[in-house]
């Protein structure tokens, strides 16, 4: 048994999770976007995961320092923590009998928790994704015309915005996941659309900031519509809106789609940082 740097406490309430890690999401507002958002999320909608839980890892000092989240059916995440906390939590897990569909997150910690959990448990390991992490450190352009223009979503595209964001979803996801509503991201006039020749040609959403942080996400061009640049330009022109706003932009993307990963290096994002999501099985 390992001897732990950090006390993990397991917390169970979206409320207390949101005040555990508030000093940290104001400390490292990109790592814990998703971590934070997701938080939010289900202080205001309960029902969104069935049992979510939280670990906030705490030093000698009693400060968080680690952050960690499970939200079934989702592998657990990783916020941010060191290769060697990441690998005490899975001991930790492990000794207590937990079950696990995977792991994600940061890169090293992630692959040193699936070590750790594959060398205790006797489970497979297999990479599902790697992602990078970019950020915006100046004004978004889009280096190439693109027909249409950029508007906000309204409360009379919720049902479109809606039916998209599930479209999207079920790519990520699997067919038969549920999309969160953005209802609320609709409201808080969030949710970008591009539109050409008066008609709604694609999507993009930015989370609630976070430190001063939003995560651009959701971007979606119906099948039938790509090719013709408007997802460069509903993220161009929602990241402007944002940093219009006063907030910072980041957002991931696959490594395996050199497409997008060009686009957005074209358009003024820089990959700061790489995520990764490995599935466990018997």
């Amino acid at each position: 048994m390992p001897s732990r740097a950090l006390a993990f406490a397991l917390i169970t309430a979206p409320a207390e999770a949101r005040a555990a890690f508030a000093r940290l999401v104001e400390r490292e507002p990109e790592a814990l976007s998703v971590i934070a958002s997701v938080t939010d999320g289900l202080v205001v909608d309960p029902t969104r995961y069935t049992g979510p839980r939280w670990w906030a890892g705490r030093d000698v000092s009693g400060s968080v320092v680690a952050a960690f989240m499970h939200t079934p059916p989702h592998p657990l995440h990783i916020a941010l923590a060191t290769s060697g906390q990441a690998r005490d939590l899975a001991a930790l897990l492990a000794e207590e009998g937990d079950a696990l569909p995977g792991v994600g997150g940061l890169r090293s910690p992630a692959e040193a928790f699936a070590d750790e959990w594959v060398a205790r448990t006797g489970a497979s390991a297999s990479v599902v994704m790697e992602v990078g992490r970019f950020d915006l450190p100046t004004r978004p352009r889009v280096p190439f015309p693109v027909p249409g223009a950029f508007r906000l979503a309204t409360e009379e595209d919720a049902g479109l915005v809606e039916d998209w964001h599930q479209q999207f979803y079920e790519v990520i996801e699997g067919h038969g996941a549920r999309a969160a509503s953005l209802d609320r991201h609709i409201a808080q006039r969030r949710v970008g659309l591009w539109e050409d020749d008066g008609r709604p040609v694609s999507m993009a959403y930015a989370s609630p900031a976070s430190g001063g942080v939003t995560r651009i996400a959701g971007v979606w061009t119906p099948p039938a519509l790509r090719g013709h640049g408007y997802a460069s330009g509903v993220v161009a022109a929602l990241s402007r809106a944002r940093q219009d706003a006063g907030e910072a932009c980041m957002l991931y993307t696959d490594l395996a789609n050199p497409t997008s990963n060009a686009i957005y290096r074209a358009m003024g994002y820089r990959r700061v940082g790489d995520s990764i999501s490995i599935a466990f099985s018997a």
